[in-house]
């Protein structure tokens, strides 16, 4: 899992600023590894994801970075449980409970 680093802070995405300055923007590889922060399942969705519910949505605070994420859970999960980065699809971060081996790491650059 990627993060951004700009101006002593931590990004998901890479920030833009319409200052043209000289700091730079870094990038950073995480573990993915995160504790589940706040838990919701969801039963009555926008339109767009009827055909998905119920499902579980998390805030992930992330072991790596000063940084919390609205995730997908792919599998039922409780506050303080300890929650892995399995992948970004269709503009969402997906967390499972398993942890997949780091030679069969399914994140990178988006």
């Amino acid at each position: 899992m990627i993060i951004y680093e700009y101006k002593n802070k931590s990004y998901l995405t890479k920030p833009f600023s319409s200052n043209l300055e000289n700091e730079p923007i870094s990038e950073r590889e995480i573990s993915g590894e995160g504790t589940v922060y706040s838990v919701t399942t969801i039963y009555v969705p926008p339109a767009e994801f009827v055909q998905e519910s119920p499902y579980t949505v998390a805030i992930i605070q992330l072991k790596d970075a000063a940084l919390k994420v609205t995730a997908r859970m792919e599998e039922p999960a409780q506050i303080g449980e300890t929650v892995y980065f399995s992948k970004f699809e269709n503009g969402g971060y997906y967390f499972k409970k398993n942890c997949v081996r780091k030679d069969q790491r399914p994140w990178g650059r988006f």
